[in-house]
């Protein structure tokens, strides 16, 4: 009875105690959509009206027991759904019923008695120099390879590469701004969105031979917009397609798995040329602040936890810089 006073002066109603989930669902999608970026919330949607409301929607919230949200993740891993979904599933009915009791709906939420689901991570594969540098020569020439040069220099995503313009690259200074990012969104095709946290709005400095290579794809750009003619749509846009809009990103993709192919180079993933220029920074034994700035990241516990292997590199170097200074030369006497 003290219990439901209490919650009763914390605004809980009988009417708020009858909201079915699909109901209390509704408008907290609507309250993401105005707080959230434009494809996070389209993933929650999904999320919501895929897996969550299908089987749960009916129920009401006070209804809700940590048995349910258990056997709901089992349906969708017999479904074949994999971990990462299950997981996505979990932290979204999280936040919901969290605000079923910030709303006081709810006197608790029974997600907390469930253990999240364990997702394993994809591993990351990393060029060696070798392969780096028959990378880059094999750039030279070829349609992509300014962009694929740009990745492996800077280690930028690739939304923020084919985001970038023109107008975010000061030649003088040899900067270049990361001040959005190119997105497939579902139902709204290819979109502009700013970086997903502040650090990702970030200044990289480039190097001499860089900049010579953007200047050489900005004079093969001038020749493709010259034949486009009327055809062509100035974006501004330094990576766009051959009629100067957003380029699709499978398109890239796919172009990317076609030069690994020729020029016998092992089979990675676009975004490992990202892994693989942060692991060089490190393994260089480039502060971890620098890098962590360059990479984009809001925490450097994000850069050691993430790059551990190219840190206990930097360690075994570290042991022995140690050993040279401090301990004596042994000086034999004639």
């Amino acid at each position: 009875m003290k219990e439901t006073l209490r919650r009763i002066d914390q605004g809980m109603t009988f009417e708020g105690t009858q909201v079915t989930l699909t109901r209390f669902v509704k408008t907290w999608l609507a309250g993401k959509e105005i707080s959230q970026r434009p494809k996070t919330f389209v993933q929650y949607r999904q999320i919501c009206e895929q897996h969550i409301l299908p089987r749960m929607g009916t129920l009401r919230m006070q209804e809700i027991q940590p048995a349910h949200i258990k056997q709901l993740y089992l349906a969708k891993r017999e479904e074949g759904r994999g971990a990462r979904t299950v997981q996505m599933i979990h932290t979204i009915l999280h936040n919901i019923f969290k605000q079923a009791m910030k709303e006081g709906i709810l006197g608790r939420n029974p997600v907390e008695a469930v253990n999240r689901p364990m997702v394993e991570k994809t591993e990351m594969q990393i060029l060696t120099e070798e392969q780096a540098r028959r990378m880059v020569i094999a750039t030279h020439g070829i349609r992509y390879g300014a962009l694929f040069y740009l990745a492996l220099i800077t280690g930028m995503r690739e939304g923020e590469l084919l985001g970038l313009k023109w107008s975010d690259l000061d030649w003088e200074r040899g900067i270049i701004s990361i001040q959005r990012q190119l997105q497939r969104i579902r139902g709204k095709g290819i979109v502009f969105s700013q970086p997903k946290t502040k650090a990702g709005r970030r200044q990289i400095k480039l190097g001499q031979a860089t900049i010579e290579r953007l200047v050489n794809h900005r004079e093969e750009q001038s020749l493709i917009r010259d034949a486009q003619r009327e055809r062509w749509e100035e974006n501004d846009l330094i990576f766009p397609n051959t009629l100067g809009k957003p380029m699709a990103c499978e398109n890239m993709t796919a172009e990317f798995n076609r030069f690994l192919k020729v020029n016998d180079l092992p089979d990675i993933r676009f975004h490992d040329l990202r892994h693989t220029s942060i692991s060089f920074l490190l393994d260089m034994g480039t502060p971890v602040n620098t890098v962590q700035q360059r990479a984009g990241h809001s925490k450097a516990s994000i850069t050691t936890d993430t790059y551990g292997h190219s840190m206990a590199h930097s360690q075994d170097e570290a042991a022995e810089r140690i050993e040279e200074l401090i301990n004596p030369i042994a000086v034999k006497l004639q």
